[in-house]
């Protein structure tokens, strides 16, 4: 036994040394060396926890070793694919990027050729990556063609020639977003529909998961198709909201923790013209228009209460904000994570921040206004001189 143990331990080191790669490339037309690699959990890409890495490419080949104890979601981009643009800004085109998914003991081998605005490749594996390199490729000729009449919009156009400019694009968007759904319906076992479930739009979601096979479901994309899903449903709910929250109906009741986190009842407010204020400490045009709104309550504040609701905040951000800009109206916070049935932006079907609906003292809803506009404060000037 003494004398086999060196062999096996030989044998054990040699094997790691070995070991094949997770993920190994050949790829094509490089004038940049480097390839960006992000990667993550399937089920944390909602909440965008990726990590990042850099791989140098050396005679054409890479390789990339990750530790990948659950269904992940890789996406390798040159480099040169980040180009600058007007302003300083950078740009990058996702039709660059190579994208794939790799479980437990699973690998991938890529060949990729470069190309100034796009990248080409392959993926031999495991389907669904071989099945996504074949869709893929059908598509590309789509992607390549609105890539280069969007880095078009960058360059000095005319009113008309850029009117003419988002007529194509919005033409070629909705013949990849067709393709898209197209192989959903025709491929509801396939794998990879439930990954493409997430790129189609919102009101198409829940009658292509009806059509989605069990197998499908439950596959290694059901993070994925559970969270598109899950805003496929909170859109039909903003939409139901919006016809109970139409200008002559009752505003819903709400009760939110104050900034001291006492609990805070619209209800009690009762009798007085009410402005409710959608808003974020994240939120620049919201923040741009805190001074006139500071005027307008320091104007009318014996006839009007503003309810500053905070949404998609932290407790602490939130408050830091309310203290910085010297906020001297009611202030409550919109849980994050909160289920439906307590969400009051879903109550309120808001869409886009600051929204601000007020509300007159019967407590009916008077109006509503997205972003910030000259409207609403005519609307108070109306409603309260």
């Amino acid at each position: 036994m003494k004398k086999l143990l060196p062999l096996l331990l030989l044998a054990a080191a040699t094997a790691s040394c070995t070991r094949r790669p997770v993920i190994s490339g050949r790829i094509e037309g490089l004038t940049n060396d480097t390839l960006i690699v992000q990667w993550g959990a399937i089920e944390a890409i909602p909440a965008k926890e990726l990590h990042r890495d850099t791989v140098v490419v050396r005679k054409g080949r890479f390789t990339f070793d990750a530790q990948i104890k659950k269904p992940c979601f890789f996406s390798i981009r040159p480099l040169q694919a980040v180009i600058p643009i007007r302003g300083g800004y950078k740009w990058y085109s996702s039709v660059s990027d190579i994208h794939f998914t790799l479980d437990r003991g699973e690998r991938v081998a890529i060949r990729a050729k470069v190309d100034s605005i796009y990248t080409d490749y392959t993926l031999s594996g495991e389907s669904p990556n071989t099945e996504w390199s074949r869709f893929r490729a059908e598509q590309l000729p789509l992607h390549i063609a609105y890539t280069r009449l969007s880095l078009r919009a960058d360059t000095v156009l005319s009113a008309e020639e850029t009117n003419a400019l988002s007529e194509r694009l919005r033409a070629l968007s909705g013949k990849i977003i067709g393709a898209v759904t197209e192989y959903i319906r025709e491929n509801p076992c396939e794998t990879l529909s439930g990954y493409l479930l997430a790129d189609i739009p919102t009101d198409s979601v829940l009658s292509c998961f009806t059509l989605l096979d069990e197998r499908v479901r439950t596959s290694r994309f059901a993070p994925l198709i559970a969270h598109a899903v899950g805003k496929a449903e909170a859109r039909q709910r903003s939409l139901e909201a919006r016809k109970k929250t139409a200008p002559g109906m009752p505003a819903p009741e709400f009760v939110l923790r104050d900034a001291d986190g006492k609990e805070f009842a619209l209800s009690s407010l009762r009798g007085r013209y009410v402005v409710l204020d959608f808003w974020g400490s994240w939120c620049g045009w919201c923040i741009k228009g805190f001074p006139r709104m500071k005027a307008c309550y320091e104007r009318y504040k014996d006839k009007l209460e503003i309810v500053g609701i905070a949404c998609n905040d932290t407790p602490e951000k939130w408050r830091e904000a309310i203290g910085r800009h010297g906020l001297p109206w009611v202030h409550v916070i919109n849980p994050r994570n909160a289920a439906p049935g307590d969400d009051v932006t879903v109550r309120y079907a808001v869409e886009g921040y600051p929204t601000k609906i007020v509300i007159d003292p019967e407590g009916r809803i008077a109006a509503r206004f997205v972003g910030e506009s000259e409207e609403f404060y005519d609307k108070l000037a109306e409603m309260l001189e």
